[in-house]
């Protein structure tokens, strides 16, 4: 299965983190003339299905073509208006973040995922995402599918998983960020994904839907002992623009 490595790098001390990169292999790393400008760095080595990566570059033209005309469902702007809201993961703080945002940027976003899982965790979990992983690879559902997970509930606001895999450890003589070489697996990072929205508001549209809280509390929150989210725009290399950021 290929290898994945995820990337964090800080580029001025005492700041957030400013650069995503995913480099296909663990020997691609950063070179070595542009380690100096990098004051710090958090990597993470993920095993992904080698359809996900050679369907990847025609799916991400095709989300970012069609991101113009996906719909919000109203859910939003329902919690907004609300003196109070039932999400949690709809905070003041995340509402505030994406005022900001949408004034230098009202396009698609891609959202970093990593998961750590409570023990026996991960099969619950998967009730809650497991068609994005088959949606993307083209496999055949039976006629018992769930009728409502994060396929249906994401890809009605134009959200869709474009990248998911199983942390591995790295090759021998490399290293990743879990600290001791033999840190067990369940103490650290189990999962990755790359989640593609058109923007930051229909991934606030998402987490405000009653249809999204009720497959995040009943098959998510349970299963999940930690997790980190950035929120990031991706850079054109051919294009690069100044304002693409975590």
């Amino acid at each position: 299965m290929p290898l994945l490595t995820l990337h964090l790098l800080r580029l001025q001390p005492n700041t957030d983190w400013d650069l995503m990169l995913l480099l296909r292999s663990a020997g691609n790393g950063i070179p070595p003339a542009l380690r100096s400008a990098v004051s710090a760095e958090y990597s993470v080595n993920a095993g992904i299905p080698s359809k996900l990566l050679k369907t990847y570059p025609q799916l991400d033209a095709k989300l970012k073509r069609e991101a113009s005309s996906a719909p919000l469902t109203g859910s939003l702007e329902k919690a907004r208006n609300r003196s109070s809201s039932q999400s949690l993961e709809l905070s003041a703080d995340l509402l505030a973040f994406m005022d900001e945002l949408v004034k230098e940027h009202d396009k698609p976003v891609t959202m970093l995922n990593l998961l750590h899982f409570h023990p026996n965790g991960k099969p619950d979990y998967f009730k809650y995402g497991q068609v994005i992983l088959y949606r993307n690879l083209g496999a055949m559902f039976s006629s018992k599918r769930p009728s409502q997970g994060f396929i249906s509930v994401a890809g009605k606001r134009g959200g869709n998983a474009k990248i998911v895999g199983n942390v591995v450890k790295p090759p021998s003589g490399q290293t990743d960020s879990r600290g001791e070489a033999d840190r067990p697996e369940n103490e650290w990072w189990n999962e990755i994904s790359i989640v593609h929205y058109p923007s930051i508001r229909h991934f606030c549209d998402m987490l405000a839907g009653e249809d999204y809280q009720e497959i995040n509390s009943k098959h998510r929150l349970g299963a999940l002992r930690d997790t980190i989210l950035l929120c990031t725009t991706e850079i054109d290399v051919e294009d690069a623009q100044p304002n693409s950021k975590l």
